[in-house]
C-alpha cells in the first residue's frame, strides 16, 4: 500500500467566501467576495456609483489572487449617521408635467393646482442614487478592503482545497490497490483459459498431437486479445502525475480532470478484454472510485 500523501498548501478550492472592511472617521469600506466554481475565471463586479472606470484596475488585483472560478465581488461605503443614499428629482420630467398640468387648467379641461403633495405622489420623478465618491481620494481604503477579502477568501478556499486533496489521495490509494490486484491476477487468466480449453478439446476426444497445436494457437490468440499489460503502465502514469500534480504551486483542477478521464478510459478497455469475472468486479470498482473522484476534481481550482 502506498503511503497516504500529506495535503500541500498549493490546492485550493473554487468555493469559498471573503469579506474585508476598513474605516475612516466617517466611511466603511466593506468588500465580499463569493466564490465558486467555474471552467474559466469569471469576474463579475458591483461598485459603488463612480467608480466603473476603477473596475479594470480592482480586476487586475483579483487575477492576482484567483486564477479560475466564478467570482462575485461586491464593494458598500457606509457613512456614519446616514444611508450613503439620497433622493434625486428629475427635474426635465416635472417641468413637463407641470407645462401639461398648466395647460389642462387653461383650456378648462380641469381646474386647481398642483401641490408638492401631487409631486411626491408621483413615484416616477423621483429615483435613489448612491452619494458619488472620489476613488483619488478614497481608492486606497477600498484596495486595502479588497486584499483584505482576498487573504480570507483565499485561506478558507486553501483549507477547503486541502481538505479535498487529502481525500483524493486516499480514493488514488485505493484504486491503485484495486489496479494492483488486476494486474497480478491477469497473467492468471490465461492459465485458466488454457485449461478450460484443453478440458474441452479432450471432451471432443481430440489426438494428442492436434490437442497440442491447437491449444497453443488458441491460447497465443487469447493472450494476444486479453492483454492489458499497456492498459497497466499508462495506468500506472497516468497515477503518478496526478499524485505529483498536488506537489506545484499551480492550477491543477482542469489536468487532474483530464487525468481522471484517461484512467477511466483505460479501465474501460480492460474491461472489454477482461474475460475473468473478479477482474471484471475488480473493475467497476476502479470505475466507481475514479467518478467520486472527478466529482471532487470538479471542486479544484
Amino acid at each position: 500500500m502506498k503511503p497516504i500523501q500529506t495535503a500541500t498548501s498549493y490546492t485550493v478550492s473554487m468555493t469559498g467566501f471573503g469579506r474585508g472592511e476598513v474605516a475612516t472617521s466617517n466611511l466603511q469600506f466593506i468588500t465580499e467576495i463569493r466564490t465558486v466554481n467555474h471552467r474559466f475565471l469569471d469576474l463579475i463586479l458591483r461598485v459603488p456609483q463612480g467608480f466603473a472606470e476603477q473596475e479594470e484596475s480592482i480586476r487586475k488585483q483579483v487575477r492576482e489572487s484567483i486564477r479560475r472560478g466564478r467570482v462575485e465581488l461586491s464593494i458598500y461605503i457606509k457613512e456614519e449617521g446616514g444611508s450613503g443614499k439620497h433622493v434625486v428629482l428629475d427635474e426635465e420630467l416635472l417641468q413637463s408635467y407641470l407645462a401639461i398640468s398648466q395647460k389642462l387648467c387653461d383650456e378648462g379641461m380641469v381646474t386647481g393646482s398642483v401641490t408638492i403633495q401631487d409631486v411626491w405622489k408621483k413615484h416616477e420623478l423621483w429615483k435613489m442614487e448612491e452619494t458619488k465618491r472620489d476613488w483619488d481620494e478614497y481608492g486606497e481604503w477600498i484596495r486595502e478592503s479588497i486584499q483584505q477579502a482576498l487573504t480570507t477568501l483565499q485561506e478558507m478556499r486553501m483549507l477547503e482545497g486541502q481538505a479535498l486533496e487529502r481525500d483524493l489521495l486516499t480514493m488514488l490509494t485505493s484504486f491503485e490497490e484495486t489496479v494492483g490486484k488486476i494486474a497480478e491476477l491477469a497473467p492468471q487468466a490465461t492459465k485458466h483459459y488454457r485449461e478450460r480449453l484443453q478440458n474441452r478439446l479432450l471432451e471432443l476426444e481430440m489426438n494428442m498431437g492436434d490437442l497440442e497445436e491447437r491449444l497453443l494457437t488458441e491460447v497465443a490468440i487469447f493472450a494476444e486479445r486479453t492483454d492489458i499489460t499497456e492498459e497497466i503502465t499508462r495506468l500506472v502514469s497516468h497515477s503518478q502525475q496526478f499524485r505529483g500534480s498536488f506537489e506545484r504551486d499551480e492550477s491543477i483542477g482542469r489536468k487532474l480532470d483530464f487525468l481522471i478521464q484517461e484512467m477511466n478510459r483505460e479501465m474501460n478497455t480492460i474491461g472489454s478484454k477482461s474475460n475473468h469475472a473478479q477482474i471484471a468486479l475488480w473493475v467497476v470498482d476502479c470505475k466507481s472510485i475514479l467518478e467520486k473522484m472527478k466529482e471532487q476534481v470538479q471542486n479544484l481550482e
